[in-house]
C-alpha cells in the first residue's frame, strides 16, 4: 500500500517535516530519507569483497537480501534513517594498574537498545499521523548494509576506512532505520571528502585498510577481538590492551578532530568504566559478568571471549608482576583459557612459562610457541 499516494505534494512534504521535527524532541542527532529501491550499486562491491575473502562472517549470507530492502519488507517504499552521536570526551585518569580498553562503541548502554527505543518512539508518533503505517526497525540487526543505507539517505560520506563521516559528528555515530510503506521524498547523497588524506590507511594497526575504501575485515583488530576462533599467538601482541573494538582509524581522522559531543548520556561510561580492570575481569563470576556487561554492547560476545581478551592484554602489559594473576588460570577447567594464560605468561617471562608448563602438563603448548619464535 502506498500510503500517501492520494495526498497532494504539500501534505507529502509536511509529513516529512513533521517527522524531522519530532526526531529532534527524541534527541536524535541525524535523520535522513531514502527510497526502498534496491541498492544495485552494491552488487559488484559485495561480490568483490566476497571473492577477496574480506568479509567478517557477521554479514547476511544472501547477497540479494543485502541489496534489496523489499526482500525484508515486501511493501517497503521509503527508509527513514537516524544517526546518534556517541562521542564523549571523558576523564582518562584513574586507570587500574592493569586495564583493558573498550572502544567508544561499547561505552555506556548498549546502543542497540538506545536507538531501538528512539526508532520505536518515532514510529509510534508517525502512526498517530497515519494509522496505516507499516514498518520494520533495525539497529545493526537487519540484512541490509546499514552504512550504505545511511549514505544514500545523506547522513554522511564514506571515509577511506569505510566508516560513514558526517560534517558535524565525524564518524562517531550509530545508525538505525525504519523500513516503511510511506512514500517520502529522498534526501541527496553527500559527496566524498577524503581525497588526499591517507592517515587511516597508514595508521591502522592491523593493516585492515588495504587502500582507500578497501577494508579487509579479517585483519581488523575489532573483528579479531570478537571472533571465537583461536587467535594465533603471533597476532596477540598487536592487540595491545584492547578488550573490544579499536578506534585508531577514527582517532587519526581529521574529520573527527573537532566534532560535536553527544547529547546522549546513555553513552557515558558509568557502571562499566571504559578502562576495565583486567584482574577483576579474568576472575569475574558469571553473575557479576551479567550485572556489568549485560547492558553493554561488548557483552554479547560472552564472558569467555572477553576473559580471553583480558588474558591477552595482561600478556601484553610488559610487567612480569602480572604473572601472579595469570598463574591460577593454568588450573582453569576451560582448556582455551589455560592455553591463553600460558601464552600470556610466555610473553612476559619465557622461563616462568616453561616451568609452569612442566608443572601443569602443557609442554606441548610451549613447544608450539617456541617453534613460532624460530620462524
Amino acid at each position: 500500500m502506498k500510503l500517501w499516494g492520494t495526498y497532494n505534494e504539500g501534505l507529502f512534504v509536511a509529513l516529512k517535516e513533521d517527522i524531522i521535527e519530532y526526531s529532534k524532541s527524541l534527541g536524535i542527532d541525524l535523520i535522513g530519507f531514502t527510497s526502498a529501491e534496491a541498492f544495485e550499486e552494491l552488487r559488484p562491491i559485495l561480490a568483490s569483497r566476497e571473492a577477496l575473502g574480506h568479509l567478517s562472517g557477521f554479514e547476511e549470507g544472501v547477497m540479494e537480501k543485502r541489496i534489496n530492502p523489499r526482500l525484508t519488507m515486501e511493501d517497503a517504499e521509503s527508509i527513514i534513517v537516524i544517526g546518534q552521536s556517541y562521542y564523549h570526551d571523558v576523564d582518562q585518569k584513574n586507570k587500574p594498574r592493569y586495564h583493558g580498553e573498550l572502544a567508544r562503541t561499547a561505552w555506556g548502554r548498549d546502543y542497540h537498545f538506545v536507538l531501538m527505543e528512539k526508532l520505536t518512539n518515532l514510529a509510534e508518533y508517525i502512526k498517530k499521523l497515519s494509522s496505516n503505517l507499516q514498518y520494520k526497525a533495525f539497529v545493526d540487526t537487519g540484512p541490509l548494509v546499514d552504512r550504505h543505507v545511511a549514505h544514500r539517505a545523506g547522513l554522511g560520506w564514506y571515509g577511506y576506512n569505510s566508516t560513514l563521516i558526517n560534517e558535524g559528528y565525524g564518524s562517531w555515530f550509530f545508525i538505525g532505520y525504519l523500513l516503511t510503506n510511506l512514500q517520502l521524498q529522498p534526501d541527496k547523497t553527500l559527496e566524498d571528502q577524503c581525497a588526499g588524506c591517507n592517515l587511516c590507511v597508514e595508521q591502522c594497526p592491523g593493516g585492515a585498510i588495504e587502500g582507500p575504501y578497501s577494508f579487509n575485515a579479517n585483519k581488523c583488530l575489532s573483528y579479531v577481538l570478537q571472533q571465537r576462533e583461536t587467535i594465533p599467538h603471533e597476532k596477540r601482541g598487536n592487540l595491545g590492551n584492547r578488550l573490544y573494538g579499536c578506534d585508531i582509524c577514527q582517532l587519526v581522522c581529521p574529520h573527527n578532530k573537532e566534532v560535536k559531543a553527544s547529547k546522549e548520556e546513555a553513552f557515558i561510561p558509568k557502571d562499566l568504566p571504559h578502562h576495565v580492570d583486567l584482574v577483576q575481569l579474568i576472575n569475574i563470576t558469571s553473575k557479576d559478568f551479567k550485572t556489568l556487561f549485560n547492558k553493554n554492547a561488548s557483552g554479547w560476545r560472552g564472558k569467555k571471549t572477553l576473559q580471553r581478551n583480558a588474558i591477552i592484554a595482561l600478556g601484553n602489559c610488559g610487567d612480569q608482576e602480572a604473572i601472579k594473576y595469570l598463574m591460577p588460570l593454568l588450573k582453569d577447567p576451560r582448556r582455551e583459557i589455560r592455553e591463553y594464560a600460558l601464552g600470556a605468561v610466555y610473553k612476559l617471562d619465557k622461563n616462568a612459562a616453561v616451568k609452569a608448563a612442566e608443572e601443569y602438563d602443557m609442554t606441548h603448548i610451549i613447544k608450539e610457541l617456541m617453534a613460532k619464535d624460530e620462524i
